[in-house]
């Protein structure tokens, strides 16, 4: 049988052998990863073209060959050392490996919008270090380097996703590709978990960022986890007292501990009575090395030792400063509960101890007094020039809704009058308005829990009814807090809608109460008795203090006193 030859250019043609790099350059040597040649540059490898980096071959070349006796004879005892009794082997582990999430460089560009809009508030790391970690690659590598560097990606990936970006650097159509969730479920794997012996600092700096992403997704159970889990390291090594640690991640959690105790109604987990931690030293990141640093620690800014002229170089000192705010409120919120009956029951122990507390308004002279002698540059938000200016602007933005926070946990504890409610509601959304819109943005959705205070404020007033003046005042609030949610809720993953649910809320309370009118309006013009109790059975007494006398009484009905929560719950999308 006949069968077909090849073509004489066919078998002609020398075949072409493809070329292998016998050696891989440094940069892929260092991370262990496959070097080929570029398809573009025949001169460097495609990772070294990729990245931008040079494709260098420096390091020392080894012997290659057999090895002398002797050599070979030292391996085998290094072996046999490594035989435990029982005959069981113990093999060497492969080295840790991280899987591909993301390409480098797009990792360096979230790492930076950390720096720029989350790191004012949550200082967790020296900014030199981990930039020139992550830029050498060496998360690829590194485990628990691996899990931070990730939960930092997830947490600027979300923000950016939520407009919280300002600076206009940046294409925030570059830093969409993977999702900010992707991120997420890789730092949660890296994360070290089961009591291991060792407890790694950045797996604790990694629970900590993924607690706040938690919060910017709206899922408040994922953030008690992983705050929970943060605390758990902490206990497992003693690190309430953290003379051998970093400062920065410290506070910045206990701040976070007491302000999620308020917002989701849970207990502090880390009392300041029981923890020795001190102020972070008010130094820029560009004076401290590695050799450390020369000053003392800082002390609390409302201390008479401490120099304003000194303290208005740093923005530090005004993150301080909101940390001392912070520390009040861990007593303020207990005053709240001893206050209130429902939260807690009398016991014996009360007799022993006491249970005196300060008067909400001698709290907030002092507050307004340490507030009245600070420098004016954290009173106030100037156009910034350069990143020193975009940070102290934060802290004046943090600093004025971490007053306003006090403010609201101090007249929940006590049976303040409608007009002293809305007063207050107003000169928090005053305090929000005189900030400029970026940072509040920046800032974003931990911010948005502050105002969801206001529903907690203004809310119960509504369950014993209103004379129609009083919530005139409270719906001129309401409006207001509707404009400013407008600005704020643009892009949010986790709160859009909500200025829209307040203002049908107001609507539906505006029609309820022209339908109370329109009733009373026929009961008098047909003789019979009207009331606003007999409407809805469930009414109880009013406090005088609600009533004017110059107006009639309106109940609303159940559905939108139940509502009323709804509307101001600011995670929606949670779990």
């Amino acid at each position: 049988m006949h069968r077909g030859t090849p073509s004489q250019s066919e078998s002609d043609a020398p075949r072409r052998k493809a070329r292998r790099i016998p050696r891989a350059c440094d940069f892929c040597h260092r991370r262990s990863i496959r070097c080929r040649v570029s398809s573009t540059d025949p001169t460097k490898c495609q990772n070294c073209a990729d990245f931008g980096e040079p494709c260098t071959n420096n390091r020392p070349v080894k012997k290659r060959g057999v090895r002398p006796l002797a050599e070979r004879a030292g391996d085998s005892a290094v072996t046999l050392t490594a035989i435990v009794p029982g005959g069981t082997e113990q093999h060497i582990s492969q080295a840790w490996k991280a899987p591909a999430i993301a390409p480098q460089a797009l990792v360096m560009n979230l790492v930076e919008v950390y720096f720029e809009v989350v790191y004012p508030i949550f200082p967790f790391f020296h900014r030199p270090t981990i930039l020139r970690q992550v830029s050498h690659g060496e998360y690829q590598t590194n485990r628990p380097l691996f899990a931070v560097t990730m939960a930092i990606c997830a947490l600027s990936s979300a923000r950016a996703r939520d407009g919280a970006i300002f600076s206009g650097r940046w294409d925030l159509s570059s830093l969409k590709d993977p999702p900010s969730e992707s991120f997420f479920t890789a730092a949660e794997s890296a994360i070290q978990k089961g009591g291991a012996a060792n407890t790694d600092f950045n797996d604790m700096r990694a629970c900590a960022l993924l607690s706040i992403t938690a919060i910017q997704y709206g899922q408040p159970r994922t953030m008690h986890y992983y705050l929970g889990l943060y605390y758990t390291f902490v206990e497992i090594d003693g690190l309430h007292d953290e003379g051998n640690w970093p400062k920065g991640i410290g506070i910045s959690i206990y701040t976070l501990d007491v302000y999620t105790s308020i917002v989701w109604a849970r207990v502090v987990r880390s009392r300041e009575a029981q923890s020795n931690v001190v102020y972070p030293t008010a130094l820029d990141d560009t004076e401290i090395s590695d050799a450390g640093y020369s000053q003392s620690s800082a002390i609390s800014p409302m201390s008479p030792l401490q120099s304003p002229v000194e303290s208005a170089r740093c923005w530090l000192y005004g993150w301080n400063f909101t940390t001392d705010l912070y520390r009040i409120l861990e007593h303020v919120l207990d005053q709240f509960r001893r206050r209130r009956s429902e939260h807690r029951l009398s016991t014996p122990i009360d007799a022993i101890f006491g249970a005196t507390s300060v008067p909400s308004s001698a709290v907030l002279d002092s507050i307004l007094t340490a507030y009245k002698n600070l420098p004016s540059r954290f009173k106030e938000t100037p156009p910034a020039i350069s990143n020193e200016d975009h940070r102290l602007n934060f802290q004046t933005a943090n600093i004025a809704a971490t007053i306003q926070l006090v403010r609201m946990m101090l007249f929940a504890a006590e049976d303040a009058t409608v007009e002293q409610r809305c007063r207050v509601a107003s000169e928090l959304l005053q305090a929000f308005s005189d900030v400029p819109v970026v940072y509040l943005r920046a800032i974003s959705s931990p911010l948005l829990h502050h105002l969801a205070g206001i529903g907690s404020i203004l809310g119960s007033v509504f369950e014993h009814g209103l004379p129609e003046s009083a919530y005139q005042q409270i719906r001129t609030v309401l409006l207001s807090l509707v404009r400013l949610l407008a600005d704020l809720e643009v892009g949010l993953y986790c709160t859009a809608g909500a200025s829209s649910r307040i203002r049908t809320l107001v609507e539906r309370i505006d029609e309820c109460i022209r339908n109370q009118q329109q009733l009373a309006v026929t009961a008098g013009q047909t003789g019979e008795a009207y009331s606003a109790e007999s409407q809805y059975a469930a009414a109880t007494t009013v406090p005088s203090s609600y009533v004017d006398g110059s107006s009639p009484l309106f109940l609303l009905p159940p559905e939108i006193l139940d509502d009323w929560s709804w509307a101001f719950d600011f995670a929606q999308n949670g779990d």
